[in-house]
């Protein structure tokens, strides 16, 4: 549970600050591997920024959502 909430508040700082602008969004390396490996289109420059923040809102998202499910159901087994 730590390593969660430890994972979220990095990615929160992140997107901190890429938004803030004091982190540069290529630090965040990832748009381009996701972008190439999905076969789309990179981003302009003026729009790196807000597709890192996109990417790091999902992977927060999808994680959380996924360990929630897990937790949920887990839970209910358990009960019976």
């Amino acid at each position: 549970m730590i390593g969660v909430i430890a994972s979220n508040v990095v990615l929160v700082l992140l997107a901190l600050g890429i938004a803030g602008g004091v982190v540069p969004a290529k630090v965040f390396g990832m748009v381009s591997v996701l972008h190439k490996t999905i076969g789309i289109t990179m981003p302009s420059p003026e729009k790196e920024r807000t597709v890192a923040l996109i990417w790091i809102a999902s992977m927060i998202v999808i994680g959380d959502g996924m360990l929630f499910l897990l937790l949920f159901l887990t839970g209910a087994v358990v009960k019976g």
